[in-house]
């Protein structure tokens, strides 16, 4: 019997990856499945070991937070792997234009600390936030301004082909931020988590700068003086940042906004019903790290044949992955939520569920965060961005506004969720291949 067109190409497409994207892929979800498992942990032992009101104010400072470095963090990672290999491989340039962009990365980081300090002092001298509060904005300031740069300092390992280092280096960070962390609670509570994450992050940032400089040194020679800017960088930084910046406030302007609308015991629902989806979107997560040199790569050099095969089998592989991953999760999320938070955290399951769909779901694309910027067209990323956050926001809004209780609202914006991530995929698909066409391939400074 002969195969069909159609089941050859799914065969093809789900092929094993080669030895040297396997360590890659291994070494990456390494890292983020270590941060992301650590991360969890510290919360755990943060909302198990303090009054719900505390650790709400807690996870309430880091979100709202989060989503000021959101709109000011410049989020240079994406340009410095755009540009940086254009600007000369021998005399140094690109090394100095590296460095460039990370000086910046970290100036404005520190220039957004300073002007969050001063609302936080602002907000606490006219009574707005109490004192305890207003001392925990203040050192998740200092935890977000640090790690501000990290991912500019990351790019240093993609440029360098050293993505296999980033894992365990990052891996590293992360198990001596949680011993802080969990340090500081056991000795001045919620503030104290707090301060140590705040130590941690600046030890990131630091040895991430410092090994990255050196890996970008040894690849493309040492820094010469500062050349000219590539033309188009800045408008392409723009938008990818803006790109960037919107992605991520999903979880962080999603909690600050369920403080305002829940209170804190709707801010810690939602964060415990997240968890299985923040892990399995950290085991998936370097599939986009990988392809996007892989697209950028196949789309100077026109071939649109190569792009769509990397498209095809990622959705194939992914789609697979987490269908069985939701499968296998449904059964036993109830009694894990309940063994690790507590017995009443039990009950936010089927948001977890709802809420690990949308994960799968949205996996099965993660092409679609790095295809535009390959082809040179980040606005179209952060347009789809911009309104997939306003209704994601939209919905919390509705679900705390039609529910009387946290767990129930959770469920609301769960199943509110998975629509819109089962509509946004299908977008993708479709504006995907258009894509593809209509550039031919080719990237554009669009």
């Amino acid at each position: 019997m002969t195969r069909t067109p159609l089941l050859g190409t799914v065969v093809r497409s789900v092929r094993p990856p080669s030895r040297r994207q396997l360590r890659t892929f291994t070494r990456l979800t390494l890292g983020s499945q270590g941060e992301a498992v650590l991360s969890m942990l510290s919360v755990i032992v943060l909302v198990r070991s303090t009054p719900s009101a505390e650790s709400g104010k807690a996870l309430f400072a880091q979100a709202a937070t989060a989503v000021w470095f959101l709109l000011c963090d410049p989020r240079l990672e994406d340009a410095a792997q755009r540009y940086v290999p254009l600007a000369g491989r021998r005399d140094g340039s690109a090394s100095a234009l590296f460095g460039r962009l990370l000086r910046w990365d970290v100036g404005i980081g520190a220039a957004a600390c300073g002007l969050a300090f001063l609302g936080v002092l602002a907000a606490w001298s006219i009574g707005a936030a109490p004192a305890d509060l207003a001392l925990m904005l203040a050192l998740a300031v200092v935890a977000a301004g640090a790690a501000s740069s990290t991912g500019s300092a990351g790019a240093a390992f993609a440029l360098a082909g050293r993505l296999h280092a980033l894992g365990p280096i990052r891996l590293g960070c992360a198990a001596v931020s949680a011993v802080l962390s969990l340090g500081g609670l056991f000795a001045a509570g919620a503030p104290g988590y707090l301060a140590g994450q705040a130590a941690g992050a600046l030890v990131t940032a630091a040895v991430l700068a410092r090994v990255g400089l050196r890996a970008v040194r040894a690849e493309f020679g040492p820094p010469t003086s500062p050349a000219p800017l590539p033309a188009g960088l800045l408008r392409f930084s723009l938008r990818a940042s803006a790109g960037a910046s919107v992605a991520a406030a999903s979880d962080s302007g999603i909690l600050a906004l369920a403080g305002l609308v829940g209170g804190p015991s709707l801010v810690t629902v939602l964060k415990v019903a997240s968890a299985p989806s923040r892990l399995y979107t950290s085991l998936v997560s370097p599939v986009a790290s990988m392809l996007y040199p892989r697209l950028a790569e196949a789309a100077a050099a026109g071939d649109t044949g190569r792009i769509r095969t990397d498209i095809r089998r990622s959705t194939l592989v992914l789609g697979a992955v987490g269908a069985a991953a939701l499968l296998a999760a449904v059964p036993v999320t109830g009694p894990l939520l309940g063994l690790a938070y507590g017995v009443p955290y039990a009950q936010a399951a089927p948001a977890a569920v709802l809420l690990l769909g949308v994960a799968c779901v949205k996996a099965g694309v993660s092409w679609a965060k790095v295809l535009p910027l390959a082809l040179g067209r980040p606005g179209l990323r952060l347009a789809f961005l911009t309104a997939e956050g306003l209704l994601l926001l939209g919905l919390l809004a509705a679900g705390g506004r039609a529910t009387s209780g946290a767990v129930p609202a959770a469920v609301v914006f769960g199943c509110g969720s998975l629509a819109l991530a089962v509509l946004g995929s299908a977008y993708w698909v479709w504006a995907g291949r258009r894509l593809v066409d209509d550039d031919g391939g080719a990237a554009t400074t669009g």
